[in-house]
């Protein structure tokens, strides 16, 4: 099974741009492999979706464009002036093609960047625009896209297993707390009945006759 993800994902054009329903280039070759159908690539075009249709051995079909549009040889390019360093766009980003940090200005990579056009729509200030750019650039871009991608899901991945094991380790401390609380809140009822107990004890010899009831409330006033 993994040698044929493996091929169909050489036929893909690496532009992880997550427009097949699902997040980039080899998680839609995992789904082909196991069933889904195979042309949704429309980035791709007919020619791909043959060559992964004899991998197959499935018989061809015609690409399903309401996958599409297509997509063209392009970078990403973040207009300086208006940049608010919003990050939006570096979240978006496929192949963490986009360098900057949070109130400072982003620049793309241009030999990572896809033209994917993932960064387009997040940014609230309509400030990337998308430049022309020759074939051979973009294959080199995308050639070394899979790996970024890669590189960028095993961190997510990494940073959730992260966030949930803190989530617990919160919720294993609160849960401690509150049987903590139970049992501080325990130990008062029992002090509280103890006492209760102790003023009953000393009430009642009140009426014996050998015992004065003076030395009583001295006693119940010591508890």
């Amino acid at each position: 099974m993994s040698n044929l993800i493996e091929l169909i994902n050489a036929e893909l054009p690496q532009f992880q741009c997550g427009r097949c329903d699902t997040p980039g280039c080899r998680p839609y070759a995992e789904e082909i492999a196991n069933g889904s159908p195979h042309n949704r690539c429309v980035p791709g075009g007919q020619v791909t979706l043959d060559r992964i249709s004899d991998i197959l051995n499935r018989d061809s079909l015609l690409l399903d464009h309401d996958y599409g549009p297509d997509l063209k040889p392009q970078v990403a390019h973040i207009i300086e002036e208006d940049c608010i360093g919003c990050t939006k766009c570096i979240d978006a980003c496929p192949v963490d093609a986009i360098t900057g940090a949070a109130n400072l200005m982003h620049n793309v990579i241009n030999d990572l960047c896809t033209g994917c056009e993932l960064c387009i729509e997040p940014c609230p200030v309509d400030c990337i625009e998308l430049i022309d750019i020759d074939e051979d650039q973009s294959l080199i871009a995308r050639d070394s896209s899979s790996h970024f991608f890669d590189l960028k899901v095993e961190l997510d991945l990494r940073k959730k297993k992260k966030s949930k094991m803190n989530k617990s380790i919160l919720e294993n401390l609160s849960i401690g707390d509150s049987i903590n609380q139970k049992l501080k809140n325990r130990n008062i009822d029992s002090a509280t009945s103890l006492k209760k107990l102790q003023l009953e004890m000393l009430e009642s010899q009140k009426n014996e006759k050998f015992i004065n009831a003076e030395d009583i409330e001295k006693l119940k006033k010591q508890l």
